[in-house]
């Protein structure tokens, strides 16, 4: 009896852990896939430096999933041929994922994320465009959302062979990932305030690619965090990673010089870096900054300004009146004052004359 027993319970045992088996294979084989697409760079195939550079793809968003297994795609990446490498990144990231049977999510970084957002709409156009739940999409230190802005839409930079356009928007569910400071996705508003170009400069080396590229949005304050939806009815999560420490002055913190010291500079350079962002104005500041290819300034701070300097004329207007009043009427007791104590003195004589001469005679003084 016991053994027979023991044989039906290794059977459900068995049964058990197979159907369990399934089940797990089944949620695996479900599981969001990721693909990664790096950024840019130049003379891929003959750059010495790449193969190091290519050793740090694979931290792309890291915190953005959970597949061990990321699949990385391989385009040109050409710095210097920007729109064809654009393309090629579409067409070489749109057959990666149409092979993934199940969720997946694409991660771009800098150029990468150009890549994706194209890659977003693409989808979004094509004849059997993919489910929202199917696919979403993360946008890490995309310069569409940073430096292009300084241009205007369509404008072509023949250095990078490149026509500047906007991030796209897509239906799909799209987490944006910027880190403060860094000069492709976080350029300051006004250029001409060298400093805080400089540092935006040194972003590109101490914020841009693995710093950012491995950004942690649990690590992120929840005020920097914004949820929007887009006109083409997509959810847009965007991160601003700051940066506690000035890249300006990490060289400094490099060669030895001690924290303490970098600090003090920090904190004295930070309000001259921060002037250059429009984000830190004040209400009613009306300073120029560079976008759309122009010098703008902040109408409605320029309209605050009109109407508060209106408002306080109208009130001194209104007040003049009321002033003048009060200065006659100080005058008129200063002139009368005189006359009225000279008034008082006569009458006292007439109630008391006797006390008046001794009172008069008393204040001189003998010969």
């Amino acid at each position: 009896m016991a053994s027979w027993m023991k044989r039906i319970l290794s059977a459900v045992a068995v049964a058990f852990l197979a159907l369990g088996g399934v089940t797990a294979s089944g949620a695996v084989g479900h599981a969001e896939e990721a693909v990664l697409i790096p950024g840019a760079t130049v003379f891929k195939e003959i750059n010495p430096l790449y193969p190091l550079i290519a050793q740090t793809y694979p931290i792309i968003g890291i915190n953005f999933h959970d597949d061990d297994h990321p699949q990385l795609v391989d385009y040109s990446q050409n710095a210097l041929a920007s729109d064809r490498a654009l393309r090629n990144g579409v067409a070489r990231a749109a057959r990666v994922v149409d092979e993934i049977d199940g969720p997946v999510v694409v991660i771009g970084e800098s150029m990468g994320s150009m890549v994706a957002s194209r890659l977003a709409r693409t989808l979004a156009n094509s004849a059997e465009p993919p489910s929202k739940d199917d696919i979403r999409f993360v946008l890490i230190a995309p310069p569409e959302a940073g430096v292009a802005k300084w241009f205007k839409v369509g404008t072509f930079i023949p250095l990078l062979n490149y026509r500047v356009s906007r991030v796209p928007e897509s239906p799909y569910h799209t987490t944006i990932v910027i880190g403060e400071y860094d000069f492709w996705a976080d350029p300051p508003d006004r250029p001409w305030n060298l400093i805080s170009l400089a540092n935006a400069v040194m972003g590109m080396a101490f914020v841009h690619g693995p710093p950012i590229a491995a950004a942690d949005p649990a690590n992120v304050p929840k005020a920097n965090t914004t949820t929007t939806t887009n006109s083409a009815g997509g959810t847009v999560v965007t991160h601003f990673v700051p940066t506690p420490k000035l890249p300006l002055t990490q060289v400094f913190r490099l060669i030895g010089v001690p924290d303490k010291i970098v600090d003090q500079a920090d904190r004295i350079l930070r309000p001259i870096v921060d002037a250059g962002y429009r984000r830190h104005d004040k209400p009613g500041d009306t300073r120029p900054y560079l976008a759309n290819g122009g010098i703008h300034r902040n109408v409605q701070a320029q309209q605050q300004a009109r109407d508060g300097a209106a408002a306080s004329v109208s009130k001194k207007a209104a007040d003049a009146p009321k002033r003048r009043k009060r200065v006659r009427d100080r005058e008129d007791r200063r002139l009368h004052q005189p006359t009225t104590r000279s008034t008082d003195r006569r009458a006292e004589r007439r109630r008391d004359p006797v006390s008046a001469e001794s009172t008069s005679g008393s204040s001189e003084q003998p010969e």
